[in-house]
Order: C-alpha cells, then structure tokens, then sequence
C-alpha cells in the first residue's frame, strides 16, 4: 500500500506544472499514459468547450489543456498547503484546494478565484519497469464556471462592480 507522501508527490507536480505556466509536454508528463488518464471539469458544456465533457487518452488531456490555453490565462496560481490536503491512500486520490487569479483571453476581463481538485492516482508501468510511478490518472476541478462565462462574453465587470 502506498503512502500519502508516495500520493503527495505526484500530485506536486501536476500543481508545480500548473502554477509556474510549464508548457505542455510537462503538464501532461504528470499523467499517465497506461492506464488512459481522464480529465473532466464539472460544469454546463455550453459555458465553455472545456466543461462538462470526459476528456479521455493522451489526446483527450491534450485537447483539454489547449481548450483551457485558448480561452484562458493564468496569472498567479498557488494552492493551499499541503498539510490541509485530504489524501486517501486506500482510494488512491488526494483532494485540495487552490486560488489563481484567471484572464479571458478574448476580453481581457480577470477575476480571482478559488477552485477544487480531486486527483486520482495509479501506477503508471513500463515495459522495463517491475514497478512503475503514480501519476495522475484522473484529474476532476469544480470551478466558478459563472465567471469563466461572464468574463468571455465581457460581462464580468457588470455583476461584479
């Protein structure tokens, strides 16, 4: 059975990979490729192309990372300290919060926002390897999809004063 600092590690990365903005390659390098890893952002499809949808295999976290990357950017991003981490070492998954500070690439509208990941962990193995790493194999955010809406349609500073 594995540890939670053998669960915390990789769920470092994945958010070390986020908050410094490292290119994609690295971002899903966190990731595993066997099992196929899944990513789904909770929330309405019809708010943004990245919500709502099962992204599925290598090239479903591609394609959500550059769904994400075309409508939003990133300012400043951290995460809350690790020791406030809800880590289940039986269910293989770690629960956290962080904070950033996003920007609507087609309105340039910003806002400050708090948000939820739950990671799920599994080994990841290659054909040489024995025993292989954790990596993240699936990766859920529950997010204010409000905002992410009104700052793309420009309507963000309206209800926000």
């Amino acid at each position: 059975m594995y540890s939670r600092n053998d669960l915390i590690f990789p769920t470092q990365a994945l958010c070390k990979a986020f908050s410094t903005a490292a290119d994609l390659p690295t971002l899903l390098s966190t990731f595993t490729t066997s099992p196929p890893p899944q990513a789904h952002e909770h929330g309405l499809q019809s708010l943004a192309p990245f919500l709502g949808r099962q992204f599925t295999g290598r090239d479903g976290i591609t394609n959500y990372f550059n769904n994400l990357n075309d409508l939003l950017g990133i300012e400043s991003m951290s995460f809350d300290d690790e020791k406030e981490w809800i880590v289940d070492v039986e269910s293989m998954a770690v629960a956290l919060r962080g904070r950033a500070t996003f920007v609507a690439k087609e309105t340039g509208e910003k806002w400050d926002e708090r948000f939820a990941y739950r990671i799920s962990l599994a080994e990841e193995k290659d054909e040489d390897e024995a025993e292989g790493r954790l990596k993240v194999r699936v990766y859920e955010v529950w997010a204010d999809t409000g905002a992410v809406y009104l700052a793309r349609k420009g309507e963000l500073k309206k209800v926000s004063g």
